[in-house]
């Protein structure tokens, strides 16, 4: 098959490192891959599993339990993107013929030398991660995963004051881990449940069919122990510090943040 589908569309012509340029965090599940990305230079992503917008300067790779204590749950590596094929898995491994998704097609992503980053940025805690959308000024400054994730501004504006707060909180956090795209925009992992604030940006003229979706949506999540508070870009970009004291008192109530 190996269908090109235009390097030129989607990789960059130039690979200094602007801090603007995007990237593409991508999972590693299993050293091989990584050794294939090292040695041959290319990494794979499903189509059925692709994210929105696949094309990026340049991928970054988080590194999952699989690997040795010292390198699982973070992202260590970079490496700047060639060019974009579709190719089978059989075509892309074919030292693995009989394989169940042998026949599946995948995105073949060409990469040049994979370089160290300056610093590991590790995950703080066990969670799934999948692709995270992101730039080299991010990866260049992240303290932790969470950094990483580009924010509306009240998001960013409440992920600074809980960090102000120290107040440890997740970004995009699955809330059903077989469903990762229902996600909260921030969690709270807790002693005896866990928090979650769900951002929302419809117009007040659909209030209430949105309150009504969100108890529904609320009944089911706290049925799987989740203590859920909701609220509009525009409400917590109006006070960000009150949204972070609701949370940290929640967050009491179930015995702390772990």
């Amino acid at each position: 098959m190996n269908a090109d589908i235009g390097s030129a569309q989607f990789a960059a012509s130039s690979f200094e490192r602007d801090p603007s340029a995007p990237v593409l965090v991508v999972v590693l599940n299993r050293p091989a891959d990584l050794a294939r990305a090292q040695q041959q230079g290319w990494y794979r992503v499903p189509l059925a599993t692709a994210p929105p917008r696949v094309a990026a300067d340049y991928l970054a790779f988080y590194q999952t339990g699989a690997f040795a204590p010292e390198e699982r749950w973070s992202v260590r590596w970079l490496a700047p993107v060639r060019g974009y094929h579709i190719s089978t898995r059989a075509e892309l491994i074919p030292e693995e013929p009989d394989h169940p998704r042998a026949r599946e097609r995948y995105y073949k992503i060409s990469l040049g030398p994979l370089t160290p980053l300056h610093h590991p940025i590790p995950s703080r805690r066990l969670r799934r991660i999948a692709f995270i959308t992101t730039t080299l000024g991010r990866l260049d400054t992240a303290e932790e995963i969470n950094d990483l994730w580009i924010k509306s501004s009240a998001q960013e504006r409440l992920w600074a004051a809980l960090k102000q707060a120290g107040i440890e909180a997740e970004c995009q956090y699955p809330v059903r881990e077989d469903l990762l795209e229902h996600v909260a925009d921030f969690a709270l992992p807790c002693r005896r449940g866990k928090v979650a604030l769900i951002i929302e940006d419809e117009p007040a003229a659909d209030s209430r069919v949105r309150d009504a979706v969100g108890s529904i949506a609320n009944y089911l999540l706290e049925a799987d122990g989740w203590t859920v508070m909701r609220g509009t870009a525009d409400q917590i970009d109006a006070d960000p510090a009150g949204w972070v004291a609701q949370l940290a008192a929640l967050a009491r109530e179930l015995g702390g943040v772990l």
